[in-house]
């Protein structure tokens, strides 16, 4: 075990809203940060992507692009992913410019929940299409 009492490997148990809803841990959070930028940078398919943000509120974690260009990065809204309590099954709805919201999807993999790199990937193919190598 590890010394905070739970064993090592294992994220804290989520915290439930008065909706309901469970919200990831902040070391979950920081998992999930890390993991979609790594991803992004080690698949090589967007040049000049600069890094991908992810802004949490509550149980939602929605995922900008930052496209590197002369003068300020670019900033191009890609997907809100919902943690639905476990780790590896997460919530996914693909960002529409037109409307400027947030609509349920089904990932590339045809399923409607997804780790949270599978939801990068859908979205990735949809809004970063122009910053192809």
């Amino acid at each position: 075990m590890a010394a905070s009492g739970r064993r090592a490997g294992r994220h804290p148990r989520a915290r439930v809203t008065l909706t309901g809803m469970p919200v990831p841990s902040r070391v979950l959070k920081e998992e999930v940060d890390d993991t979609i930028d790594h991803h992004a940078a080690t698949l090589g398919h967007w040049p000049a992507l600069a890094e991908v943000e992810v802004r949490w509120r509550g149980s939602f974690g929605y995922l900008t692009a930052l496209i590197a260009q002369d003068g300020p990065d670019e900033r191009v809204p890609l997907c809100r992913i919902e943690y639905l309590g476990d780790h590896d099954e997460w919530g996914f709805a693909i960002h529409d410019a037109a409307t400027d919201a947030y609509t349920p999807a089904l990932l590339h993999t045809g399923a409607p929940t997804g780790r949270p790199t599978d939801a990068f990937d859908t979205a990735a193919l949809v809004h970063l299409a122009d910053y192809t190598a």
